[in-house]
């Protein structure tokens, strides 16, 4: 029942209706946000005639949670912030993770680089390039042995940006916390785990089938023997950092979050015994309100989605739990200091939308893996934001507002309509094999890219107020930015070779013999990639046994 009476609403749209003619709105160009929604020159209750307060937003901590899933959110303290870190070999990202640790940062985070992602020893052909240049590099559980070591690693959360091979990572950690005697029902954190959304990266290793195979069988292990830890974190994150604008970042998340729910629920599990530890990871662009009406619009599509399509009845299952990132992709190489405004501007939309973690970019991304000073800058800015500002001494601080309700309203109107063609077309996976999720990003991306390059958008010293000195070859030369150091790689691959030289081989074989048998029939492989990481087999024996038996994944001709 609308809080609003008919009489009330029709006056309002009368008077509307002359306000907007007396001055001459009509002939005002159009106004319209990134995901193609127009926005008026002001908003009243006629753009709310529906508005039923109980039904639509209620109270934090209840039902349809469009204000937040806990009833005083961060009031008494602040919520989660971090920021991510990987670089180099294990001791490099160790003394790190003891600098940020000891600035405040509770949350052990790291980023892995690019041949981690796509399962290749640090040794291999294809890997030397890469070892360590854009994030950590993970050969074995040794690796984890250096990076956890003197640290309290069952009292801090520890996250990690791993899509498709996030069951091998999380099989070392575990690995890593029986060594030093630490139950791993005690292991807290939470992982990417989200092969549909590394297609957007370029980091899907097996066939997507095969890889929501592996990511359910991380999820439906951790519900039974790692209960605190979140064994998914869907990567919104990468669709927006390929393009996507809020509607298709929500829309195919949700879609993306169907298929795996769908796959977990056909192997007999219920859904409460899950859905309590899944999440999203979104990125927060620069227009802080528009942003903000996504996260709300989100948490309610997420509690109808599990309360009227899968019947979910905990509280914990309905209510979504969500980090949120300023969106690195909003990060330029011009004036590279601007980044840490566009960044903060970011972080307070996460704020305002209820975020429960927001990682923080660094100002100098744009040219390198942060330094240690640009990382305090990130951590900083959280911590002030947290903790200076006063944005959270209410929930839900835009609620009510009647933009605000409406972009909620229109955001989760578009992006059903979009999860409604994804649907029609067989589900995430077909929908991404035919190409259409990355087609309609591709679109849009396309479209910015213009708006970019004509001026129509306007990005701050690179397209409008330049200033002389300030491109990009000019700021590399005065910018102390991390070098990649080749003594790292070194190391790492010595001690690789170090491993495979002082482990038990011949149990190794039999460990990778074991998970190549599993992986032909339909058990969980948890526990099979558990023994090989107990015994140092690494991450590329694993990965490499698995893409014999699954094959690998190929990107959709779309063009």
């Amino acid at each position: 029942m609308s809080i609003f009476n008919k009489e009330d609403l029709d006056r309002i749209c009368n008077e509307e209706a002359s306000w907007t003619d007396a001055a001459g709105l009509e002939r005002s160009p159009k106004l319209m946000t990134d995901a193609n929604i127009e926005v008026k020159a002001v908003y009243t209750p006629s753009d709310l005639p529906d508005f039923d307060y109980i039904r639509d937003i209620g109270f934090p901590g209840d039902y349809p949670y469009t204000r937040g899933p806990y009833t005083e959110m961060w009031r008494h303290r602040p919520w989660r912030y971090s920021v991510f870190t990987g670089f180099g070999s294990a001791e490099d990202t160790h003394e790190r993770w003891k600098f940020l640790y000891e600035s405040g940062q509770r949350n052990f985070s790291v980023l892995p680089d690019l041949p981690t992602h796509m399962g290749l020893d640090s040794d291999d052909p294809l890997a030397l390039e890469e070892v360590g240049r854009v994030g950590l590099a993970i050969d074995s559980l040794r690796d984890f042995e250096i990076l956890f070591e003197g640290l309290p690693m069952d009292k801090a959360l520890f996250s990690c940006n791993e899509e498709t091979l996030a069951a091998i990572i999380i099989a070392f950690f575990i690995a890593t916390a029986e060594k030093r005697g630490i139950d791993r029902s005690r292991l807290t954190g939470a992982i990417s785990n989200d092969p549909l959304a590394a297609v957007h990266k370029g980091t899907t290793v097996f066939p997507l089938k095969h890889g929501v195979r592996l990511a359910c069988d991380l999820i439906e292990y951790c519900s039974r023997e790692l209960p605190l830890y979140y064994p998914i974190n869907l990567k919104a994150v990468n669709l927006s950092e390929g393009g996507a604008n809020c509607v298709q970042e929500l829309a195919f998340t949700l879609s993306n979050a169907i298929c795996y729910i769908e796959e977990l629920l056909k192997r007999g599990l219920e859904i409460d015994a899950f859905a309590p530890k899944l999440s999203i990871f979104f990125a927060s662009g620069i227009h802080i309100i528009e942003e903000a009406a996504k996260y709300r619009a989100a948490r309610r599509m997420w509690a109808r989605m599990m309360k009227e399509r899968f019947r979910a009845t905990k509280p914990a299952s309905l209510s979504l739990k969500f980090t949120a990132m300023a969106n690195p992709n909003m990060l330029q190489a011009e004036e590279p200091e601007l980044n840490l405004v566009r960044a903060a501007y970011g972080a307070l939309a996460s704020a305002l939308g209820g975020a429960s973690g927001t990682p923080h970019p660094c100002y100098d991304e744009a040219y390198a893996i942060p330094t240690q000073k640009s990382q305090s800058l990130a951590l900083g800015t959280l911590q002030i934001l947290a903790e200076e500002t006063n944005v959270t001494k209410t929930v839900d601080p835009l609620g009510g507002s009647y933009f605000v309700e409406y972009l909620t309203n229109r955001i989760e109107e578009e992006a059903l309509r979009k999860m409604e063609k994804v649907e029609d077309i067989g589900g995430a996976v077909k929908a991404m094999e035919t190409g259409y999720i990355l087609g309609d990003i591709m679109e849009t991306f396309v479209k910015e890219r213009k708006a970019i390059e004509s001026g129509e958008k306007v990005i701050v010293r690179k397209n409008k107020y330049v200033v002389p000195g300030e491109n990009v070859y000019q700021v590399w030369d005065r910018l102390k930015v991390h070098k990649t150091d080749p003594k790292s790689t070194k190391k790492q691959i010595e001690r690789l070779e170090r491993v495979r030289k002082e482990r038990d081989n011949l149990e190794v074989s039999r460990c990778l013999e074991r998970l190549r048998f599993a992986a032909k029939g339909k058990e969980n492989l948890m526990p099979y990639l558990l023994d090989a990481a107990r015994e140092y087999a690494t991450i590329g024996e694993m990965a490499r046994v698995l893409k014999e038996i699954f094959g690998e994944y190929t990107d959709p001709c779309i063009f």
